[in-house]
């Protein structure tokens, strides 16, 4: 195993990317086509989002509650005895589940924190901005079951589901996912897991950028390897378009 993550950094940028995926999906939903401005204005995505904010909450805990128990623990038997445990002892809710998967107290606060700061941003017609978050996410020291490469997995895993729960909560039916939304979503966000800072290089070439991103080649392919994983999964999803199924 190489470094591990940092759980905090981890977390924010997961929750970040899950925001980021699903309200962009909604967008992309229902405002179709390539128009710049209407997908970006605000009264646009605020009006979007408020016909299904209800919605969110359960999605994002059908997501990040098994990516944050894969992030900060590395026994899968232990996790279930331990559900088991605190399920014999009383009723669990579904924040009981959260503060678990964080492992500490700290933790979950801070994420607490980072999905009421999503949401509000959202529900306002607004994406996290880079700067904004790299300044405003809870900074702290606790380190993470897994490596660089499996977070890599996870973040191209949360992108992916969150982007097609996103189309599905908004266009029920036959879907089809924006491509060059979904390589946005994973160069950025990918950056901000791995590098903790906005992209460095301006450039046109989407291979340097990835480059940039990742930090080596070996974390690329398990970017590229992972989407296809994902891809082939969702292959086997009745929903989604025959050209979806193609790729």
């Amino acid at each position: 195993m190489t470094k591990r993550m940092n759980s905090y950094q981890a977390t924010a940028a997961l929750t970040r990317a899950f925001f980021e995926a699903f309200g962009t999906a909604i967008v992309d939903s229902t405002y179709p086509g390539d128009d710049f401005n209407e997908k970006n204005n605000s009264s646009n995505i605020k009006q979007a989002m408020l016909e299904h904010y209800e919605e969110i909450g359960n999605h994002f805990m059908d997501i990040m509650l098994p990516t944050l128990i894969r992030l900060n623990y590395s026994d899968e038997e232990k996790v279930e005895s331990d559900i088991q445990k605190l399920s014999d002892e009383k009723k669990l809710t579904v924040h009981d589940y959260l503060k678990y998967a964080c492992k500490t107290t700290k933790l979950y606060e801070a994420t607490v924190d980072e999905y009421k700061r999503n949401m509000e941003l959202l529900l306002g017609g607004m994406f996290s901005t880079i700067p904004e978050h790299l300044e405003q996410y809870t900074k702290g020291i606790q380190l993470a079951a897994i490596d660089e490469p499996k977070a890599i997995q996870l973040m191209v895993r949360t992108i992916m589901k969150a982007y097609v729960a996103g189309i599905k909560t908004a266009k029920p039916g036959k879907i089809s996912l924006n491509q060059i939304t979904i390589l946005r979503l994973l160069l950025i966000n990918t950056n901000i897991l791995i590098n903790n800072s906005p992209l460095k290089k301006e450039s046109d070439d989407l291979v340097e950028l990835f480059e940039e991103a990742c930090g080596n080649e070996a974390n690329i392919n398990v970017l590229f390897n992972t989407l296809d994983d994902m891809y082939k999964e969702l292959g086997e999803d009745d929903s989604f378009s025959n050209k979806e199924k193609a790729n």
